[in-house]
């Protein structure tokens, strides 16, 4: 723990990092795509936006975290919809459809080192 009772401060510096990564993204059939997976095992946030552009279906994302069972969120996309987002402490995106459908994917990612 910091004390930031005075002026100055004793917390140790911390690098920020942010990164981007965009995609597009098709799923021939029913089924599950990873769309993102970190690879660093950090405690991330990410904010971003999934865009269906053509299916007859819509589209779940999960925002799952590695040994937990339930996703931290599930958001619902439907046909030619789209969705913003902002979710923190997962490592793991997947996308569920339950027929073909194609689409838009983009995430901004922060952490420390």
């Amino acid at each position: 723990m910091c004390d930031t009772s005075s002026a100055l401060s004793c917390c140790s510096e911390s690098v920020a990092v942010q990164d981007k990564v965009c995609i597009n993204w098709q799923i021939e059939a029913a089924g599950t795509q990873t769309i993102y997976s970190d690879n660093l095992a950090q405690i991330i946030k990410g904010t971003g936006y999934v865009k269906l552009v053509t299916g007859t279906v819509g589209v779940t994302i999960n925002f799952l975290l590695t040994g937990v069972v339930t996703p931290v969120q599930t958001i619902v996309v439907p046909p030619n919809g789209s969705t913003t987002f902002t979710v923190s402490r997962f490592n793991t995106i997947n996308l569920v459809a339950t027929g073909a459908v194609q689409g838009e994917f983009c995430i901004t990612v922060r952490y420390t080192l």
